[in-house]
């Protein structure tokens, strides 16, 4: 990859995808935490609800990989 990215949210779910399988990013850090974000965005977290408690225990345990 030749971008400079500072956060991984500004990475496209493309390059996600492609970085799991990158030699770079082959350690347990970084597949950790490319994982989670794909769990996040492929997570049908809905921010409407009448029970805020729910989403957020939705999104802490996408989070901590449950």
């Amino acid at each position: 990859m030749s971008k400079s990215y500072n956060n991984i949210t500004d990475i496209s779910t493309t390059n996600l995808f492609r970085m799991l399988e990158d030699i770079n990013f082959q350690d347990k850090d970084n597949q950790t935490m490319i994982k989670a974000e794909l769990a996040f965005r492929n997570s049908k977290l809905d921010w409407n609800q009448t029970d805020n408690m729910k989403a957020f225990n939705k999104m802490t345990n996408i989070w901590s990989g449950k």
